[in-house]
């Protein structure tokens, strides 16, 4: 089974972009990098976050995949 990558990037006050599926986690942070220059907002702030789905659920992960933690 794929595990699906996404992206959550802050773009407002009370809420966020949250993107589509990723099938890997490279092209899920090449795509979050691009989404936070359009949006003039620092990739490296906390509250830009990766996400995991699996069949387990849905949980933040690092740059590498792996869960964060």
């Amino acid at each position: 089974m794929n595990k699906i990558y996404h992206y959550e990037i802050p773009a407002g006050k009370y809420d966020g972009v949250w993107s589509d599926g990723f099938n890997t986690i490279e092209e899920c942070i090449e795509e979050c990098k691009k989404a936070c220059i359009e949006l003039e907002i620092d990739y490296d702030r906390r509250d830009v976050k990766l996400f995991l789905a699996d069949a387990d659920g849905i949980e933040e992960c690092t740059e590498e995949g792996e869960l964060a933690g």
